[in-house]
């Protein structure tokens, strides 16, 4: 009768274990400073209007995930109203069109981001930008699987280069700061 019960115990704690474990979500701090360039493309992401979108080649540098290199294609649009987040003698702001970016790490896996919000302030003066941003995670491979989360990102940029139809070349760098969360096993 004993063996019995204890069978049937140690059973019933195997399975809540399996059970729980696969119910529990791991988070992984994603937080970093980002370094890169900017280019203008052919690319319209938001047909008709006309305006070119920018891509961005970076590197992340983690102190827990390791250097991670990333794309990003932004398309910002005239902001309707001022987000009070942009300093005085900013001749333009802008806010999200359409922001989308994979970030890949060491190991081959990918993490896909989407923006959720984004506001830039542009000075002609100095030829400079800065961006605030939030978002999530949407998703990946590998480790990243199914990943959710969310993140805000601030970066400063520097117009190198610019001719009269709009397009633009220049570095860019700031942080960016999120919680990356992954399904259980």
């Amino acid at each position: 009768m004993y063996r019995k019960s204890l069978a049937i115990g140690l059973a019933v704690g195997l399975v809540m274990t399996v059970a729980i474990g696969n119910a529990t979500a791991f988070d992984i701090p994603y937080r970093g400073t980002i370094s890169g360039s900017f280019i203008s493309t052919e690319i319209d992401a938001i047909p008709g209007d006309g305006v070119k979108a920018i891509l961005g080649i970076f590197g992340v540098t983690t102190r827990n995930l390791g250097p991670v290199t990333a794309q990003a294609l932004v398309e910002d649009v005239p902001a309707a109203s001022p987000s009070g987040l942009c300093p005085p003698g900013t001749d333009v702001e802008l806010t999200l069109g359409t922001v989308r970016a994979v970030h890949r790490f060491a190991t081959g896996d990918l993490v896909f981001l989407k923006l959720l919000a984004r506001t830039a302030c542009l000075d002609f003066d100095t030829l400079t930008a800065l961006a605030f941003e939030t978002g999530e995670f949407t998703d990946g491979t590998g480790r990243f699987a199914q990943a959710t989360g969310n993140f805000t990102a601030t970066s400063t940029a520097e117009i190198f280069v610019a001719d009269p139809a709009g397009r633009v070349f220049g570095p860019f760098s700031g942080k960016i700061n999120g919680k990356i969360i992954i399904p259980g096993p």
